[in-house]
């Protein structure tokens, strides 16, 4: 395993899912996380967008929540959109947005 793997599991993506993406070949993918080779910059980078769009929907859907009246009940009926072309098109991507909103919002009840 790599990071570059990590960071694909994180997301979410499958790897036809992160070719798809990536613009490059599911080959590709699977060698970059199965073994110590990494990709090129250009790759990395569209990781880092992609993280980036989810760490925004997140931080967004925790804005807008109603704080005064938000229930423990309610963070299972969080729902939003991820931005962005790459992210937008996979559920991976919006579960670890969801994953992430509902983590800041449960931490108005510690």
């Amino acid at each position: 395993m790599s990071n570059f793997s990590d960071i694909v599991r994180y997301i979410g993506l499958t790897a036809d899912e992160a070719a798809a993406a990536l613009d490059v070949s599911k080959d590709e993918i699977v060698r970059w996380c199965e073994t110590s080779e990494a990709p090129p910059l250009h790759i990395w980078q569209g990781l880092l967008r992609m993280l980036d769009e989810i760490r925004l929907s997140a931080e967004e859907a925790a804005k807008s929540a109603d704080l005064d009246h938000l229930e423990a009940d309610d963070l299972n009926s969080v729902r939003l959109t991820v931005p962005g072309q790459a992210a937008s098109e996979f559920d991976g991507p919006k579960r670890a947005a969801t994953a992430l909103a509902v983590a800041t919002l449960a931490r108005v009840f510690v």
